[in-house]
């Protein structure tokens, strides 16, 4: 089966499995984050601003989730990076936010990752990325960030498990 099918399958399994409740999808719909041969991982925003998640593996929805808040996290208006969620599916993503400011690239102890622009959330406040590893990952991914024109240097912590690292962990 083609990756489109794949993504397409999984789609309608999460919208049948949210279809008219509280966690369904707002307006914008699901954002893929990430697919493969057998599945794919979304995230969305419902009606009333929650985060929510889902990963599909061959037409069964194997973890989701939604925050029990609107806008949890809250945005930063003075622009920050924020760390969303953790899925699993064919290795193992990180999603984050860039609230009011792009983020331009990634890197894993210097080497580029494949930095997936998701989407955006709160009203185009917050724009949602993924990263995507083979297994658990620890240590901090270094980002290169643009708010109001200005290019800075970020970070993002991934935690402490993990045999894989990006350096330093504090």
């Amino acid at each position: 089966m083609d990756l489109a099918s794949v993504v397409g399958r999984a789609r309608s399994v999460v919208v049948r499995s949210e279809a008219g409740g509280a966690n369904a999808p707002g307006g914008q719909g699901l954002l893929l984050v990430r697919a493969w041969p057998t599945g794919a991982a979304f995230a969305w925003e419902t009606a009333d601003q929650r985060f929510c998640t889902a990963t599909v593996y061959d037409s069964t929805i194997g973890e989701q989730g939604c925050a029990t808040k609107p806008l949890d996290p809250p945005v930063n208006t003075l622009g920050a990076v924020t760390d969303m969620d953790t899925l699993f599916g064919d290795g193992w993503g990180r999603l984050f936010a860039g609230d009011h400011l792009e983020v331009l690239s990634a890197a894993c102890g210097g080497a580029p990752l494949e930095l997936r622009r998701v989407g955006s959330l709160a009203n185009g406040e917050r724009t949602l990325y993924a990263v995507w590893f083979p297994d658990y990952t620890k240590g901090n991914i270094s980002l290169s960030v643009r708010r109001d024109g200005t290019t800075s240097e970020g970070r993002l912590h991934l935690g402490e498990v993990g045999d894989r690292s990006c350096g330093e962990t504090a």
